[in-house]
This record gives C-alpha cells, structure tokens and sequence, in this order.
C-alpha cells in the first residue's frame, strides 16, 4: 500500500511537472506564435516554418498525452488488483465470521446439554442419598433389633441358666429330703 502511495505521489509530481512543461511551452508556444506573427508581417517566414512548429508541439502534446494515458492504465491495473484483494478478504471474513457462528452454535449446545446432564446427574446422587439414608437407617434399625435380640437371647440364656440352676439344686433337695425320709424310714 505504500508502494502504491509513492508510486501514485510520483505519479501527480510527473504529472504536475508535464503540465507546468506545457504550460511553459504553451507560454513559449504564445511568445513563439506573437514572434511568428511578428515576422509574419515581415514575411521572412513562410507557412511551412509555422506548421513545421505547430506540428512539433502537437507532437509533444500527443506524446505527453500517451504518457499520461499510460500511467492512468498502470493506476488502474494497480487500483483494481487492490479491488480484487480486498473482495477476496472481505469473502473470507464472511467465511470466518459463519464458521465463528456455528462454532458459537455448537458451543451453545453442548453447554446446554452439559447442564441437562449435570441436573440429571443431581437428580440421580439426590435420589441415591435419599436411597443410601434409608438404608443406613433400616441398618441402624436392624442393628438396634439384632441387639435388642441378642440382649433378650442373653437374657433367656440367663434365665434359662438360673432355671436350670434352681432346677438342680431342688434336684439336689428332692434327692437330699429323699435320702433323709430313706434314712428316717429305715431308721
């Protein structure tokens, strides 16, 4: 782009300089032609010296011309591959810019369906805390029962025992009197 300046900055100083040569040469065109009408009236000069002039200076101002046609050609390929560039990128920007969108899109989606999964997944540790402290009460429960049991079982083992042990000894009595009433008859 800045090649582009500087070649278009020497293109308007050429440019500039082209029309001060023909605005000086028009000038020296004027003297000449205000010299040639002066000599004209002395009639040293013929007509073939003023078209000879006439036809140099169209010549140069053709020339001059062509020139500057030229440059404004080059200025335009220039200006139109600059064109050409410039669509290009803009038609990738679009591009880049839809490409952004569905990626934002999709972005917006997963996230969506992230947070579903994680409610979900919410849902479901919520409903398995509920699940785990039911069962760790009825543990509890079945625990405090199986010790309540075994507490009675103790109890009746206990009772069975002292049963038992009173059961002896008023075996033990009974079999004690009877011996005594045996002694006591046979005595």
């Amino acid at each position: 782009m800045v090649r582009e300046r500087t070649d278009w900055e020497k293109y308007l100083e050429r440019w500039l300089k082209q029309v001060q040569d023909f605005e000086k040469m028009k000038s020296a065109f004027a003297e000449e032609k205000a010299a040639f009408e002066a000599e004209k009236k002395s009639e040293e000069w013929g007509r073939e010296g003023l078209k000879s002039k006439l036809h140099v200076a169209e010549e140069l101002l053709s020339k001059e011309r062509a020139d500057w046609k030229e440059l404004c050609k080059k200025d335009n390929q220039r200006m139109y591959a600059a064109r050409s560039k410039i669509t290009d990128l803009e038609a990738q920007i679009a591009t880049l810019k839809r490409k952004v969108e569905e990626v934002e899109t999709d972005k917006g989606r997963v996230e969506a369906e992230l947070n579903a999964q994680v409610a979900r997944k919410d849902k479901d540790l919520a409903a398995n805390d509920v699940e785990i402290a039911e069962l760790k009460r009825r543990l509890h429960k079945a625990y405090d029962k199986n010790e309540s049991l075994e507490i009675d079982l103790e109890a009746e083992r206990l009772k069975a025992a002292t049963a038992e042990e009173a059961k002896q000894r008023a075996d033990e009595a009974r079999d004690i009197s009877t011996s005594a009433l045996n002694v006591a008859q046979n005595n």
